[in-house]
């Protein structure tokens, strides 16, 4: 064998069953224990497999986590993108930011973003086309309105969504203080752009 020539390992398919498994088994750890406790032996624990079949399907932890975060994004953006269709879509997007949206997930998968550059680069993808499709869902509303704002588009929903995750994050910690003052204020502003 030459210096040129390598060899492939042999992967299991993505979208199998088991390959499935293993990210509802990652992103079940994650949510429930955080991350570190997402390890090859706890995912194939998780789903009854033995710890070497995570390695057929994902060469490394990094693959397995990217993978879980992406699928996760995928699915949000789309349903971002249904929700952007609908006849209030501000409201509606406000709803799943702060009624749906999973803080310790995404504390979570941040965390890991840091350490991961795969990670890093799916992370920045979804916050960016996430807050493409909410720019584009305000600025049609306040177009239709015939109204400015003092902050651009892009700034107010990067106001909104951090003022969600801060919201969900304080209230899974029992936090409640200025939480109804503040949604009040967002509701209100919604109504005045969108009824």
């Amino acid at each position: 064998m030459d210096a040129q020539t390598t060899t492939t390992r042999r992967m299991g398919p993505a979208g199998s069953a088991n390959w499935l498994a293993m990210l509802d088994g990652a992103e079940d750890i994650l949510r429930e224990e955080g991350y570190a406790a997402l390890t090859s032996r706890a995912v194939a624990e998780r789903i009854g497999v033995k710890q070497r079949l995570v390695y057929y399907y994902f060469a490394t932890m990094d693959d397995l986590i990217v993978e879980t975060f992406r699928r996760l994004s995928v699915r949000e953006l789309e349903r971002m993108r249904q929700i952007a269709a609908t006849p209030r879509p501000l409201h509606e997007l406000w709803d799943v930011l702060i009624t749906t949206t999973d803080a310790r997930l995404i504390t979570e998968f941040t965390a890991l973003a840091n350490r991961s550059e795969g990670l890093r680069v799916e992370v920045i993808a979804f916050i960016e086309q996430s807050r493409a499709i909410q720019v584009e869902a305000l600025t049609a509303a306040l177009k239709a309105k015939g109204r400015d704002t003092a902050i651009a588009p892009i700034g107010l929903v990067l106001l909104a969504t951090s003022a969600a995750l801060s919201l969900t994050r304080e209230a899974e910690l029992g936090v409640t203080a200025g939480h109804v003052e503040l949604a009040g204020a967002i509701g209100a502003f919604l109504r005045e752009v969108e009824d």
